[in-house]
């Protein structure tokens, strides 16, 4: 059972009642009877959160069971005369401790059994009813309660009728449990501990992954090693893997591989990682993907150790080729060469500890794209990462599906497909999930992509130079050129031989466009590229200018690729759909295809590149239906998108996306959800709910292809 409905069972069955019969677990070593759990006014108080979380840990399994947790257990303060410090609730390690704190309670000298319940005290929790500031709670309860157990680490726990924040303590040092939400230099303890930002319930850890954190380290032996044993990132945050991504970074700075060459190899380690997980998830025995410390190179290869090691990697590689072809066809690891074995022997170092396939797909997606993705953008060839927000809302609206055939035919680094593969409940089949690219480094990056979403062999492909401009993908697996002569203004079927090419049921895509990305019309090769398409004609009888923007080109591309009955959604440059230069453009569009909807960004969400942004979806009818769609009016679905829940921020050219979280109005504090999660501060949600009950009004195809 998860946490958020053990609440729900709770306050189900004492949501309405007064007095709670008898208590969950002992209360200072004891169990009591009729405990109230309302105020004089019948409001919850602080006693009815208490048992509510009590009752959702055992319920949930977070502990096995109430004899781990007791209530009010009283710990000495300085002189063994003075007033003790009490706890709210306690989990230990042991059910030992109940006998050990009772001899303590009734003797207080008894120091020895005082001894024990600290070092079985694990976790420690304190409960309020939303009447006092967390920052004030915090620095008078929380910190002084997390220190008294003798565990090296112990979790703290805050909660607040609801509201759930999560601490730890590792030796002295106290910081949120989620280290993304540290900042140690500030002074100001709100901003220092993120005090405004709640935990999620499923991030409150069992007592076993408790046990397995404050004692990963006593394997020394990682050859005995099961994917159970390894931790979960919850977070790209988190210090640990931010610690582990700078020492792979000062690895491949001190041999000269902070390049193309030494991110390759980066990536078929990780693609070999994921593959021994899987294989150990799927089948048991021990996880291969690790390096005990005398296995690690020490200023020669010729050691018997390194060379285990190195025969063991090996052998993986070349078990995960066969099911990773696409990444690792070439070897990109040279085990002769030593700065190769120092490179592999760091990342296989700091990344054996954590699970990829039980973690996060989100997590791992900034682990690999916002490190070191952008290692490979090309700013003059526009290449920049989607914010996984619109990514999401797109696949979202348009609604990708089991047995469609879906493309991006500038995939970047895939999102859209991957996206789509986890919005399919991945039960798309590798062969209906087509990209490309004209970057190498980006079609490799994408396969990644698909793999740690679940799929490894999407079709992906390289295609060079101009990419799907004018190259496209047949039905029989080719890559075929057009040229100017034979497929003139959009005539791409003109084939003296039987070529078909390949047509999809989705095309999702964020082409290059705006200022600067234009075909230049005065260049010979961009010219007869242009000509393979209407609009260059229409563009150059209505406002001839010396550049054609790719994002025209590429709506054109995408509406042409799209099989009838098909459906399609792109991010465009505002101005192709708004102003004068290109109304053209919109015309034909609306003799094309049927304009569904249109969702107007806000600016500079794509802050590279400075141009505000429309997403325009649409499908494709016969010409016929599409007669009469226009003749009877059609609706257009329309919309700004006035919050997308990030800001966006640039460090030394690295970009990121951190969380805007929507406030109360009233307090300022962080809205929750049921899961206990910060809200975000944005408008996709609602938006996609207010789409599909427009749907619902349309006529039956488009409500089949959005809604079902």
């Amino acid at each position: 059972m998860e946490f958020s409905q053990a609440r729900i069972n709770y306050k189900h069955n004492y949501g309405d009642k007064d007095i709670l019969p008898k208590s969950f677990c002992t209360v200072d070593g004891k169990f009591i009877e009729n405990i109230k759990i309302k105020d004089i006014h019948g409001t919850p108080n602080e006693e009815f959160y208490k048992w509510e979380f009590i009752y959702s840990m055992i319920q949930s399994g977070r502990i096995p069971s109430r004899d781990y947790i007791g209530a009010e257990i009283y710990f000495p303060k300085g002189n063994i005369h003075s007033d003790p410090i009490k706890i709210d609730s306690v989990v230990f390690s042991d059910i030992s401790w109940i006998d050990y704190y009772r001899k303590y309670r009734n003797d207080p000298k008894d120091v020895d059994s005082l001894q024990k319940v600290r070092e079985l005290a694990v976790e420690v929790i304190e409960y309020k009813r939303n009447d006092k500031s967390i920052e004030q709670v915090f620095s008078s309860q929380v910190k002084g309660a997390i220190k008294e157990p003798d565990s090296p680490f112990v979790l703290g726990v805050y909660y607040d009728a609801g509201r759930l924040f999560l601490f730890k303590r590792i030796k002295d040092e106290i910081t949120r449990f989620d280290n993304s939400l540290s900042f140690p230099t500030s002074q100001r303890i709100l901003e220092q501990y993120q005090l405004e930002i709640t935990d999620p319930y499923y991030t409150i850890p069992t007592l076993e992954n408790l046990s397995k954190i404050i004692h990963k380290n006593e394997k020394a032996d990682r050859s005995q090693l099961h994917i159970e044993d390894l931790d979960i990132v919850y977070t790209i945050q988190d210090d640990n893997m931010k610690n582990a991504l700078n020492s792979i970074m000062r690895v491949l700075d001190s041999v000269s591989l902070s390049n193309e060459e030494g991110y390759m190899i980066l990536i078929q380690l990780i693609a070999m990682k994921i593959y021994d997980e899987k294989q150990r998830e799927d089948h048991g025995g021990y996880i291969q993907f690790y390096i005990n410390d005398e296995e690690c190179y020490q200023g020669s290869l010729n050691v018997a150790n390194v060379q285990k090691y190195i025969t063991r990697m090996k052998k993986l590689y070349k078990e995960a080729k066969v099911y990773y072809n696409n990444i690792l066809g070439e070897n990109k690891i040279v085990w002769t060469q030593e700065k190769h074995v120092k490179v592999a022997n760091e990342i296989v170092k700091q990344f054996q500890d954590y699970s990829f396939v039980r973690s996060s797909n989100n997590d791992l997606y900034q682990l690999i794209f916002y490190n070191f993705a952008t290692k490979f953008q090309k700013d003059e060839k526009a290449q920049f990462l989607t914010p996984l927000p619109i990514i999401d809302f797109i696949v979202k609206i348009v609604n990708p599906k089991a047995g469609e055939t879906i493309c991006d035919p500038c995939c970047g680094i895939a999102d859209f497909l991957s996206k789509s593969y986890v919005n399919a409940d991945m039960k798309l089949d590798d062969c209906q999930l087509f990209g490309f690219d004209n970057d190498y480094n980006m079609t490799v990056l994408a396969q990644l992509n698909m793999l740690l979403n679940g799929d490894g062999n999407a079709v992906i492909k390289y295609v060079p130079e101009y990419g799907t401009i004018n190259q496209k993908y047949t039905t029989d697996k080719r890559i075929v050129t057009l040229n100017s002569e034979m497929h003139k203004s959009g005539k791409w079927d003109n084939w003296y031989d039987e070529t078909e090419l390949m047509q999809y049921d989705v095309i999702l895509t964020n082409p290059p466009f705006g200022k600067n990305r234009s075909l230049d019309l005065s260049n010979a090769h961009d010219l007869e590229v242009s000509k393979l398409y209407e609009l260059y004609d229409k563009y150059t009888e209505t406002n001839p200018k010396s550049g054609l923007d790719k994002g025209v080109v590429f709506l054109e591309n995408a509406i042409r690729q799209i099989k009838e009955g098909g459906r399609f959604a792109i991010v465009l440059s505002n101005a192709i759909m708004s102003n004068n230069t290109w109304p053209f453009v919109r015309q034909w569009v609306m003799e094309k295809i049927r304009v569904v909807a249109l969702f107007d960004l806000p600016e500079n969400v794509f802050a590279e590149t400075g141009v505000n942004t429309t997403i325009l979806v649409g499908y494709k009818p016969s010409k016929q239906r599409l007669t009469e769609l226009i003749s009877d009016d059609y609706s257009v679905f329309t919309r700004d998108i006035l919050n997308v829940g990030y800001k966006k921020k640039t460090a030394k050219r690295t970009v990121k996306f951190d969380n805007d979280y929507a406030l109360d109005p009233d307090t300022f504090e962080t809205i929750t959800n049921t899961e206990g999660e910060s809200v975000l501060n944005e408008d996709f949600t609602q938006v996609i709910k207010e789409f599909k009950e427009w749907c619902v009004n349309q006529e039956l195809e488009l409500k089949k292809m959005f809604l079902e």
